[in-house]
């Protein structure tokens, strides 16, 4: 009689997935539903505290914030897990030494910037936030190198544990933060304490790692040559994930915002999912492969189809049940189930387009990355203005997803280039989605769980 083990090799065999991938989705999908959890339990707490436009101004700042961070993103991590180099301490200690000197200089140019964003918003509580800035850009930029080399070595154990402990931390000092000081200062006291967590918890991912602080000038070369499209999709990609937001805040109130931000943030749990399997898997693996075009294509579609049919099914429930999941909320937060729907869909075309990025970056052609963010940014600047005058806010929702699909259809065109295409796979694989969740939402609404059918992707809430 066959023992355990050798019959999990077995069906792992008859499912075509080997079991090194097998064990590192394992702790990617674990780690990053534990992380979830945390922060889904930490946003349900915080949402009976606060108010939804102290979540407004957050959500405002934490997009600025990260802005100025991929305004001068030169791809160091990426550096890291693509070069042959990186192991070597003079390598791996420049990109470190170059990570510290852009956190101090984002300061710096924070300050500078101030007066500039304090008047486009308009907002004197705003104004007073912004120096505090700073804070997490010195931090952001003291963080380890450990974590990129981790993901380098496919060390998934380690990140997802790094991850699981930092997350943690950060949920305990926002809920303390806020529940002594449930005002705007207390959220942002929490918000700085729990930007310490990852740091200093990224130095126990690889203790053995010894930080120096060195430039090397052929590796900075090195590092900065590959970087230029980085940077350039970086920025775009910024703009392309955040514009929402930052008009939003301009033309809606910051109550409105902080809706809003709920229902992105439920959805985005998606999303984020496939980043994170895009970085640390997808990008890692392709650039590794020794196999392109047609058979990279054969090689990979059985994989991909497995992970979006458990995506699919995942989002089309959670799209079918939105009115009945936002009831655990605090009822001042209920408008969202109206946009849940669109923001998910628009979750979902972002997976697809994340997928694609990763593999024309494991492929070594960041600039379809470029193109393709510039793409849906450019959805966004046509749809949202012009939407935001007569819609309100169900405008954003429903440009999101348009832009979305300008994204998608941008990276396809690389992707047709380099003989590696899953349009009519991700064309079939929607197609399902938006069945699937009608079909959920029929049953639902047969047993009295949620509203009608025909209210799924219906907005009525405006600003």
């Amino acid at each position: 009689m066959a023992d355990s083990s050798t019959l999990s090799a077995r069906l792992l065999a008859r499912a075509h997935v080997p079991e090194a991938l097998l064990k590192r989705l394992g702790w990617a999908t674990s780690g990053y539903m534990i992380v979830q959890v945390v922060r889904f339990a930490t946003n349900l707490v915080l949402t009976r505290i606060l108010a939804p436009e102290l979540f407004g101004i957050m959500i405002l700042l934490t997009s600025l914030r990260v802005g100025l961070e991929l305004f001068t993103d030169i791809g160091i991590a990426q550096n890291v897990v693509s070069s042959p180099n990186a192991t070597d301490p003079r390598f791996y200690n420049t990109a470190w030494t170059l990570q510290v000197l852009r956190g101090f200089g984002l300061g710096i140019v924070t300050f500078l910037l101030l007066p500039v964003i304090g008047h486009f918003y308009g907002d004197p509580t705003l104004h007073k936030l912004l120096p505090y800035m700073t804070i997490f850009f010195v931090l952001t930029g003291c963080t380890s190198i450990g974590l990129p080399l981790a993901i380098k070595q496919l060390a998934l154990d380690r990140t997802a544990k790094y991850e699981v402990a930092f997350s943690t931390i950060a949920s305990i000092a926002l809920i303390v933060a806020a529940w002594i000081s449930p005002n705007i200062w207390g959220l942002l006291t929490g918000s700085i304490l729990a930007s310490v967590a990852p740091t200093v918890c990224s130095y126990f991912i690889m203790p053995e790692i010894k930080h120096r602080l060195m430039i090397d000038r052929t590796y900075a070369r090195e590092i900065i040559g590959f970087g230029k499209w980085v940077f350039v999709s970086s920025v775009v990609f910024f703009l392309a994930l955040n514009f929402d937001r930052l008009i939003l805040a301009r033309y809606v109130s910051f109550a409105a915002l902080g809706i809003y931000g709920i229902a992105r943030s439920l959805s985005d749990v998606f999303a984020q999912f496939s980043v994170k399997l895009g970085a640390e898997v997808v990008f890692p693996s392709v650039a590794a492969a020794t196999v392109r075009g047609v058979e990279l294509q054969r090689k990979l579609a059985h994989r991909r189809l497995q992970f979006q049919t458990v995506a699919l099914i995942a989002i089309a429930g959670f799209i079918a049940t939105s009115d009945f999941v936002i009831r655990i909320y605090d009822p001042r937060y209920h408008d969202a189930a109206q946009l849940i729907p669109w923001v998910a869909v628009a979750a979902w075309l972002m997976i697809l387009s994340t997928l694609n990025e990763n593999l024309m970056l494991g492929l070594g052609k960041p600039h379809y990355s470029a193109f393709g963010s510039s793409a849906k940014l450019l959805g966004l600047v046509v749809f949202l203005p012009l939407g935001l005058t007569r819609y309100g806010i169900a405008a954003a929702a429903g440009a999101t997803v348009l832009a979305e699909v300008m994204r998608y259809l941008c990276l396809s065109i690389g992707q047709a280039r380099e003989k590696v295409t899953f349009i009519r796979q991700d064309a079939l694989a929607t197609a399902a989605l938006i069945a699937l969740a009608f079909a959920i939402r029929w049953v639902t609404f047969a047993i009295g769980l949620t509203g009608a059918p025909g209210e799924l992707f219906r907005i009525t809430m405006y600003r």
